[in-house]
């Protein structure tokens, strides 16, 4: 499999001063681990890591160069950031090898307008923007993308309907939700239950108020 080079550098695992000078200096703190291979607390470049998260570069195969050493095959597996300033604070690169599938995180992008929010007056809601799925590291899809033209309303679409490329498996719950498409007359149909045995209950309240408030 074709890997991309990254370069990185062996670090001994110490208190958050130390995170926080290598943070300073532009690296991240990371560590590399996987099966069969001791965990390794390792940094890299900033510059470098914002280039291999580029859009639609998500899961780059990597090469870890370790202090100079390549053969060190991994993917992001996860990332940590700093709540205000979005800024990249700690990676985990997982161990990968081409027969293995590993878990992966994908984006859900849906395009076009659907025919039951275009003519017949639908209402669409997209419920989930991502799934968990089962992937050969060459096989890891960077995006879902599925075109909602053609579907009408009363439509719900769910993890399970989608059409995954060849050598991918869902590892989300199958009936989640992607997203579904209901008729505005459903809607206030719906409303209007919920809002009359509201009013039936209010009713005999109000009538029980009405001599209390004469006979004052």
């Amino acid at each position: 499999m074709e890997l991309t080079t990254l370069k990185a550098t062996s670090r001994v695992l110490g208190a958050n001063r130390e995170n926080k000078r290598l943070r300073k200096a532009g690296q991240i703190p990371a560590v590399y681990y996987g099966k069969g291979t001791e965990a390794l607390n390792i940094s890299v470049s900033a510059i470098d890591v914002r280039k291999v998260l580029a859009p639609g570069k998500r899961y780059t195969l990597l090469d870890l160069e370790i202090d100079g050493k390549a053969g060190n095959p991994a993917v992001i597996y996860n990332y940590q950031k700093d709540a205000i300033s979005q800024a990249i604070e700690h990676i985990d690169f997982l161990k990968i090898d081409e027969a293995t599938p590993v878990k992966v995180r994908v984006p859900v992008k849906l395009s076009g307008l659907p025919v039951g929010v275009k003519t017949q007056g639908g209402v669409m809601a997209q419920e989930t923007h991502y799934l968990m799925l089962s992937a050969k590291p060459t096989c890891i899809p960077t995006v879902l993308n599925l075109d909602i033209s053609d579907f009408e309303t009363n439509v719900t679409f769910y993890a399970k309907d989608f059409k995954l490329p060849e050598g991918v498996t869902l590892a989300s719950v199958p009936r989640t939700v992607i997203f579904s498409i209901s008729s505005k007359s459903k809607k206030k149909d719906a409303a209007a239950d919920v809002a009359a045995p509201a009013a039936e209950a209010a009713a005999p309240a109000a009538a029980a108020a009405a001599p209390a408030a004469e006979a004052k």
